[in-house]
């Protein structure tokens, strides 16, 4: 059977070893390349094309986002899941903006890491239960972000469809023809300046549309 193959970039050896640790109950995944630094990261990120970049946020030459900006400015297929013991708002906002899959923090235990890795190779946005638990507390407190000023229909199609539903699945909970669902998910593509499922959903989580 073939391995998802891993490039672990944290500047912490002591961390890296743990990392390692842990993925080698789960016989499912391999590490590629371990790297110290951001640069190197993306050097090897780059040769290896692996499956998976987990990636640490601060690190010494380019941080994790950083490292994510440069991995999506030539790759869109590669998941990036940033394992971090940062749990900001703003740092987190500025991962997913960076076109990260997802955001584990480091207190996890063996089933996070792997919940983590099988959600973002199924292209899904993960987020630690704390992360979601935070932004769901600044939700009820009235700090969502905007919605662009998107209609209550594309406010609601925009949800379900970060919430994982396929398109018949949302013409048939609406009551709307596939196609309808199709042209205001194209609309809000338009208007989001986005050219994907994912990158709706990424959106949906930063806005507070879902959490």
């Amino acid at each position: 059977m073939k391995k998802t193959r891993i490039v672990l970039a944290d500047d912490q050896l002591l961390v890296r070893a743990g990392i390692r640790a842990l993925l080698e109950a789960l016989p499912d995944y391999q590490i590629d390349a371990e790297c110290a630094d951001g640069l190197q990261a993306v050097v090897e990120i780059r040769r290896l094309k692996p499956d998976i970049a987990l990636l640490d946020i601060a690190m010494p030459g380019l941080n994790g986002i950083e490292v994510s900006q440069a991995i999506r400015q030539v790759d869109r297929q590669i998941r990036i899941l940033i394992l971090s013991s940062i749990d900001r708002q703003e740092v987190i906002d500025q991962a997913l903006a960076a076109g990260v899959d997802g955001y584990l923090l480091k207190d996890f235990v063996l089933d996070d890491l792997r919940h983590a890795l099988d959600a973002v190779l199924a292209g899904q946005i993960f987020l630690s239960p704390k992360i979601q638990e935070l932004r769901a507390q600044r939700n009820l407190d009235g700090r969502s972000g905007n919605t662009a000023g998107l209609t209550a229909r594309q406010t609601q199609i925009l949800r379900l469809v970060a919430s994982g539903m396929t398109t018949k699945e949302i013409a048939r909970d609406l009551g709307i023809s596939p196609k309808t669902v199709e042209f205001h998910r194209a609309r809000l593509m338009e208007r989001l300046a986005v050219h994907d499922v994912t990158a709706l959903t990424r959106y949906a989580i930063q806005s507070g549309v879902v959490t």
